[in-house]
Order: C-alpha cells, then structure tokens, then sequence
C-alpha cells in the first residue's frame, strides 16, 4: 500500500539546493518566492518540506522537529472569498499537524476553529488565525512555515488585505513565521507593487528557482517504476528518456510511465 503522501518516499537529497536556499531564509525570519515555469517541481519541493523527513533531517538535523511546514494548494481557493481563504488557511494548518503526529497541538487548533467559524465573519475568523500561530510559536515554540502552492491561481482575487494579514501575523510570531509563495513568476511583474508593500520587506530579493532537472527525484522516479511494474529499463534507454524531455519533471515522470506500461522504448 502506498503512503498518503508520495513525497514521503523520495531520498533525503532530493530537490538539494532549492530547498536549502529556502532553509536559508527561514532561517533568518523571511520569506521567498518559489518561482518556475510550470511542470517542473514546484510542488514536489513543497511537498518534500511538508511530508519527507528524511528530506528535513539532511538539512536540519535534530532541529527539523522545531519547524512546522503548512502546505496548501491555492488553485483550491481561486475564486474564492478572503474569509473562504482564511478558514482554508486554519484548516490546512490544523490538518498538517496530525500529519505530523502532533495530536494536542491539532486538538487546540480544531477547537480555535470550531470557536471562530460560527460568527462567519473574516474579521473575527483572523483572530483565531492570529490565536493558533500565537500558540504555535510562542507557546509551543515552532517555527511555521506557510507553503503557498500554485499562488498564482489566487492572484486575480488579491487583495493588500491579505498581505496586512501576513505582516500582521510575522509581527506576532517574529522570526518563527515564514511563508513560501509558489509561483510561475515574480510576484513584483504580476502584482502593483503597493498590493504587497506590507509584506515587501521579507520578500524582497529571496527567489529561488526551481531547477528543470533534478537528479535524484528523477532515479527515484525510475526506481520507483521498475518496482512497480517489475520490469528494468537499460541506461541507454533512460539516457534517450531525459534527453527528450531535458529531466523536466512532469514530463519525464509521463514518459517513464507510458515506456514502462506500453514497454516503448524511445531511441
């Protein structure tokens, strides 16, 4: 049976140097953007943060228990209300501790939740967004981490109001609250500068850019498929494989698949 998250699988090198540059920033209290064109691994990277341990220990060693990584996918909430967008923030946040194992910490977000949601109202549901990072960081001291997939589905229905949120929720927690906004591009070439300007100062000038092949998700990948269909596919054939797809992501993922159903090699 396979795990609920595929990411959890893959070698703790994986994605290496996007993800230490991230590390690096959230190190320092800020946060980033994750930008690439689409297909190529933003999520993967995200979701390795989120749900590979081994991934966490090679760069953080014992400290990767103090960090916690919220993933959320935006294409969720495109067309979505700000108040719709913040009780998917709290419920993705709530979720993601009992994925990793922390039960108290789950219960008090659920019932912050539960106490908020019945007045329906963003202004008094952001209070209890406020409340639960509060008891995260500054009573459990983690550092959260807000991982915002596929961002650029949300764009269109932005507001400055929800960077104030941001800003406003950094100023609570300090240094243990970063967020990574995943994105096809810039958010400065997509957005009119002043929409940010509250949240500007942490993300200026922290981009990291999701290279198109990575090669140990890629043998994973392979390995992954020759277990499942118990077939071996030679070096040349896997070779003429990332040669015709230049090791993007998604795309070699496809062909590895179709070769080892259908057993076409491609010359």
């Amino acid at each position: 049976m396979e795990p609920k998250h595929f990411e959890s699988l893959y070698p703790g090198d994986s994605r290496f140097n996007e993800i230490e540059k991230i590390l690096g920033f959230i190190r320092n209290g800020n946060s980033c953007q994750l930008i690439s064109f689409p297909g190529t691994g933003r999520s993967n990277v995200l979701n390795l943060l989120s749900y590979n341990r081994s991934v966490r220990e090679k760069h953080l060693g014992e400290n990767q228990k103090h960090l916690h990584f919220a993933y959320m996918d935006f294409s969720e909430v495109k067309n979505r209300s700000l108040f719709d967008v913040y009780k998917f923030i709290l419920l993705s946040l709530t979720d993601s501790l009992l994925d990793r194992g922390l039960k108290e910490e789950h219960d008090k977000l659920h019932r912050i939740f539960a106490e908020h949601v019945k007045y329906n109202d963003d202004l008094v549901f952001f209070q209890g967004i406020k409340e639960a990072v509060n008891y995260l960081a500054l009573e459990k001291k983690l550092t959260i981490v807000f991982l915002f997939d596929k961002f650029e589905k949300y764009l269109p229905n932005l507001t400055d109001e929800f960077f104030a949120s941001l800003r406003i929720l950094r100023n609570k927690a300090k240094y243990r609250f970063s967020t990574v906004f995943s994105l096809d591009r810039p958010l400065e070439d997509s957005l009119d500068p002043l929409q940010f300007v509250q949240f500007y100062e942490f993300l200026a000038g922290n981009d990291v850019f999701v290279s198109v092949y990575d090669v140990p998700g890629i043998n994973f990948r392979r390995s992954y498929f020759e277990k499942k269909f118990n077939k071996n596919l030679s070096e040349q054939d896997f070779k003429n494989i990332v040669e015709l797809t230049a090791g993007h992501g998604r795309l070699t993922r496809v062909v590895l698949e179709t070769v080892f159903a259908e057993q076409t090699f491609p010359k």
